[in-house]
């Protein structure tokens, strides 16, 4: 009796002791290499594939996100040889379009913007919840035009289906108090 009480003692130190080995692991190296930039030009028209740093970042307030992202006086400068009046710039992301027109001096004129199936914004979302009890969301679109950095027109198409049924409801963020780039 007392070597099996000596032996259990024996292997629960030992478990214990190999239990609170500390074992040292190699680093992990993790990098970010973003795609290139990808440029087509027609005229004085100038497409760019968006490179985000998370997914929705565009998508989220594209006029934000072309001030902190895009250097309009570079470009210039680097295509001043050309001497256009004005140039139209297209910022593409797999979700939709922002289309920004500048005059030469690099002044933003006007924006256009097209977006389809985005996260709509929390407002929205109730909104179009408190409306539609029962609904399913199948697709949204967001349209929006606006002089300068100011919407003047946003609105959201969105697609519902209950069973058979199917309908589309047009939103007025304004009316909300919500948008995609809205007046903040």
């Amino acid at each position: 009796m007392k070597s099996l009480v000596l032996t259990a003692l024996f292997l629960a130190v030992t478990v214990a002791g190999t239990a609170q080995k500390v074992e040292q692991l190699e680093e992990a190296v993790i990098s970010y290499a973003p795609m290139e930039v990808k440029i087509s030009e027609d005229g004085d028209r100038y497409s760019y594939r968006v490179n985000e740093d998370y997914v929705g970042e565009f998508e989220e307030n594209p006029i934000a996100f072309l001030k902190d992202n895009f250097d309009i006086a570079h470009f210039i400068s680097q295509n001043e040889d050309e001497d256009y009046d004005s140039y139209l710039l297209t910022f593409r992301s797999t979700k939709g379009y922002l289309k920004a027109n500048y005059d030469k001096e690099g002044k933003l004129e006007r924006t256009t913007q097209r977006f389809e199936d985005i996260v709509l914004p929390l407002d929205v979302r109730r909104d179009l919840y408190v409306k539609n009890k029962g609904w399913n969301m199948v697709s949204n679109r967001y349209i929006a035009t606006g002089n300068g950095d100011i919407m003047e027109k946003e609105i959201y198409k969105v697609k519902l289906e209950n069973g058979n049924q199917k309908r589309t409801v047009k939103l007025d963020p304004r009316e909300i108090k919500a948008g995609v780039a809205g007046n903040f």
